[in-house]
């Protein structure tokens, strides 16, 4: 049995926020159903493509999930969807606040119908702002793209405002599903990708303040003995030398054992960093690695993505999967929290678009004729 198992999610989120939440309850265990308007998800058609309408997104962020196509624009749209929550346990939804509510499938009046269900709503901020954004957006307005201390700023790597509130949906559907068996009631989750950033940058906002009242400089994000340093190959190394012992070591190895008692020595910090750095241009990335050998303090390479891929710590991570389907061999990032007796898996493809429709409203009551005409009828 898996931690999740008995447990029905209604996925209607279109992005990255929800996908990777409705993702990885799917990956511990629990029912999903993804529905979709009859024209799919827009990140359906992200390239490349395995397929016609299914995007490598699409596969990754859609695995174990049922897929209903429905036009909740129409009466017999909304019916279904309404029906589907009766008997849900879990809703997600990452529309604009107010959306839903013009189709009678609000916190509100969902809850009336079902009021042990768990309703999850992701936005850019908050029930109570109407603004569109994306991650982009999101990072920009938090403060977060400029995090390097020359203010400079950037297009980060990884959706963190996105897969930072997937995550906080995650744990905390989890924690109102565990609410709800000591109360009985189920209730509304506000996940805000902008309070998201804001949390995440706890350590920074706490040394603002503290900087604020007592004139003193802020403890930084980098210092010499905690930066980005540049080899004589045009590659890096990162120095996270913090603990004493490792610092003294970090200074053995590039032969600057006079530094050694400077570690704290920030007045001279600027001086330190260009020694540091000119000492580490002096030799490839390779032949660091290959002096530091199987030494172990806080001196690392910085890798290429493929690089991680292939190595030896992602291995035994053993997080990355791969498995047979209809459309060929599918590989998968895997759930990254393990349990001792509840393993997360990948059972199910990612749905083509409505492809299990029929079966769904067949579970519901609905009859093939009654199927049929909903499918003329392009409600379906």
């Amino acid at each position: 049995m898996q931690a999740l198992e008995g447990i029905k999610v209604i996925d209607f989120s279109k992005w990255l926020p929800g996908q990777y939440c409705g993702m990885l309850l799917g990956d511990y265990g629990a029912e999903v159903i993804k529905v979709e308007d009859v024209a799919g998800d827009s990140t359906r058609k992200f390239f490349p493509a395995k397929a016609a309408g299914m995007s490598y997104w699409h596969l990754m962020l859609n695995r174990n999930k049922k897929g209903l196509a429905v036009d909740i624009r129409r009466p017999q749209g909304r019916e279904i969807l309404l029906k589907l929550l009766q008997a849900a346990d879990v809703f997600l939804e990452g529309f604009r606040p107010g959306y839903l509510e013009r189709y009678g499938l609000d916190y509100a009046t969902v809850h009336a119908v079902n009021p042990r269900l768990v309703y999850c709503s992701i936005t850019g901020f908050g029930q109570q702002c109407h603004k569109p954004a994306h991650d982009l957006n999101v990072v920009g307005l938090a403060g977060l793209n400029s995090l390097d201390d020359t203010g400079s700023a950037c297009v980060p790597e990884v959706q963190v405002s996105a897969i930072g509130s997937g995550l906080n949906a995650l744990s905390a559907v989890c924690m109102a599903l565990l609410a709800r068996e000591r109360t009985g009631a189920g209730q509304h989750i506000d996940v805000s990708l902008y309070a998201t950033v804001l949390s995440m940058q706890v350590t920074g906002i706490s040394s603002r303040w503290g900087s604020e009242e007592t004139g003193e400089a802020e403890f930084g994000r980098t210092a010499h003995y905690y930066n980005i340093y540049r080899t004589k190959d045009g590659r890096y190394l990162t120095v996270g030398t913090i603990e004493p012992k490792f610092w003294h070591r970090f200074c053995s190895l590039i032969g600057c054992r006079e530094l050694a008692e400077r570690q704290y020595d920030f007045a001279h910090a600027e001086e330190l960093k260009n020694i540091i750095a000119a000492k580490i241009k002096e030799r490839t990335q390779q032949e660091w690695l290959q002096l530091i050998g199987a030494e172990e303090f806080c001196v690392t390479p910085v890798c290429t993505l493929q690089e991680a891929l292939y190595s030896e710590l992602t291995e035994q991570q053993k997080i990355l999967l791969e498995g047979d389907s209809d459309i060929g061999r599918l590989r998968y990032v895997g759930a990254p929290v393990k349990f001792s007796a509840q393993q997360a898996s990948v059972r199910r493809r990612a749905p083509l678009l409505g492809e299990h429709t029929a079966e769904i409203l067949a579970g519901l009551g609905y009859s093939e004729a009654e199927i049929l005409t909903l499918l003329q009828q392009k409600v379906i």
